[in-house]
């Protein structure tokens, strides 16, 4: 049980260091807030609490950031249609 903990955890980290490679700031994002959630959960496992609130800062700054950018596109889409 042990090893597949460990293997959480090298996904987790494998996903915010595969985030760091994307072009597009969306997917940088998304990867990273996929990889939060799983080095959040890892980190709490081994009661790491500062890495926990790392991570669980990171997914939310990550996910208001994608939701604003959302809704900023949603609205000039709607301007061009008008």
């Amino acid at each position: 049980m042990e090893i597949l903990l460990e293997i959480f955890g090298y996904i987790g980290t494998g996903l915010v260091i595969l985030s760091m490679m994307m072009t597009s700031v969306s997917k940088l994002r998304a990867f990273n807030m996929c990889g939060a959630v799983i080095s959040a959960i890892y980190s709490a496992h081994y009661h790491a609490w500062p890495v926990v609130v790392l991570n669980v800062c990171l997914f939310c700054i990550n996910g208001f950031h994608l939701v604003r950018d959302a809704r900023k596109t949603k609205k000039e889409n709607q301007e061009v249609i008008s």
